[in-house]
């Protein structure tokens, strides 16, 4: 097939008398096309150090939490089961990256806590992140924004999260216009 499957699939939506559906479909496909596109892209940028995303994303939230969080805390806040961030901190390990460690304040629990090998190797992770991939999303500053509006918007119908808009730092980000503030 030529030219763009999600197009393809928007005709013959529309064709098969599901026109109230086909914007959905595009736009449900458009999305998931664009986690694969970026989650590739993310792993090429970061394999020369040999880290993927998901693991990147576990030493930032080291990285900006004094280098140590509760494992249970990491699964929150990655927003997955907590057999994933089992396995996470287990490859990092192998890999010198985190070491597990009791918590001084609870015999109970164990924290992930960052190395200095995985506290510099975040740091390069970062600067590779900043150059190869966030910087440029091939969208202007205005749409990047619009695209976080939009997307917060869609997560938090879903109930991905609760709680007010953000601003991401910059007061860029605001609900849509019409939406409706709780």
């Amino acid at each position: 097939m030529d030219g763009d499957p999600i197009v393809e699939a928007h005709r013959l939506w529309m064709e098969s008398g599901w026109e109230d559906c086909a914007d959905g479909l595009a736009a449900v496909t458009s999305v998931i096309r664009v986690r694969q596109v970026l989650a590739i892209r993310a792993d090429q940028v970061l394999a020369p150090i040999g880290l993927t995303f998901p693991r990147y994303e576990l030493l930032i939230h080291l990285y900006f939490n004094d280098g140590q969080l509760p494992m249970a805390q990491l699964g929150r806040r990655l927003q997955v089961h907590q057999t994933s961030v089992t396995g996470l901190v287990d490859k990092l390990e192998g890999q010198g990256l985190v070491r597990r460690v009791p918590h001084p304040g609870d015999r109970r629990s164990t924290l992930a806590q960052a190395t200095p090998e995985g506290l510099a190797l975040t740091r390069e992770a970062i600067t590779l992140l900043n150059s190869g991939l966030f910087r440029d999303l091939g969208l202007a500053g205005e749409e990047v924004r619009a695209l976080i509006s939009l997307l917060t918007k869609m997560r938090r119908s879903w109930g991905d999260f609760e709680g007010s808009w953000g601003d991401f730092g910059r007061g860029s980000v605001r609900e849509p216009q019409g939406a409706g503030a709780e």
